[in-house]
């Protein structure tokens, strides 16, 4: 109740420019989210161009029209909430904005990378025997639909499960990525309908549009 009393006497003014400084940090985890909409819901209907500082990607990521990456200062990246987590500027963008995926791998020609002994499809730049660090988000790496021909397809065997509610982080190991892990999404009932647990076997595959590199 604090936090919308302040917020209602910043906007009764009303204010040309407003200022939040970390203004769900201190809250529990329903009234946060909640709170975040209302605030969503006033900046919307009252037009009031709004700057919000936080550490949260998801308030970024679901409140913001545009979102500034900043590290020590600098400015990472500047763009839409989209263009921020699925074409990250920088490692720092993509480490620090939502959970992801980081391999290191060796730039090959002809538009492909090699992890381990195996050679992915991924288009890049970067010149062949390039040592580079490949980073994929765990829904980038699909377990379904997965059909005959469909290129960078590997069998995983599951190393770790980590039930998180409707969905689970699942780790995965397979002799095509060598002594490297993936971390995957895979819902509770696709674990169910195929009977799967630690030590089970399933075919993946990593999408090549959304393979990103960086040195």
């Amino acid at each position: 109740q604090q936090q919308r009393i302040a917020l209602a006497r910043a906007l009764a003014t009303p204010p040309a420019l407003l200022l939040l400084d970390e203004p769900l940090s201190a809250l529990d985890a329903i009234v946060r989210v909640h709170l975040r909409g209302e605030i969503r819901s006033l900046q919307r209907k009252l037009g009031v161009t709004t700057i919000m500082v936080t550490h949260d990607q998801e308030e970024a990521l679901s409140m913001a029209d545009r979102i500034v990456v900043m590290n020590h200062g600098r400015i990472e990246q500047v763009g839409s909430p989209m263009q921020v987590y699925r074409e990250p500027a920088s490692p720092f963008v993509a480490d620090f904005v939502g959970r992801i995926n980081v391999v290191p791998a060796t730039a090959e020609a002809a538009g492909h990378v090699r992890i381990g002994a195996t050679s992915f499809t991924c288009a890049h730049d970067a010149p062949p025997g390039a040592a580079v660090k490949l980073y994929l988000r765990p829904e980038d790496v699909l377990a379904r639909p997965i059909s005959a021909g469909d290129d960078n397809v590997f069998t995983a065997t599951i190393d770790k499960v980590e039930f998180l509610g409707s969905y689970c982080l699942v780790r995965v190991a397979s002799p095509a990525l060598g002594e490297h892990k993936l971390t995957v999404y895979l819902s509770l009932n696709f674990l169910a309908e195929h009977a799967l647990e630690v030590g089970g076997q399933l075919p993946l595959r990593l999408l090549p549009e959304r393979m990103r590199l960086f040195a």
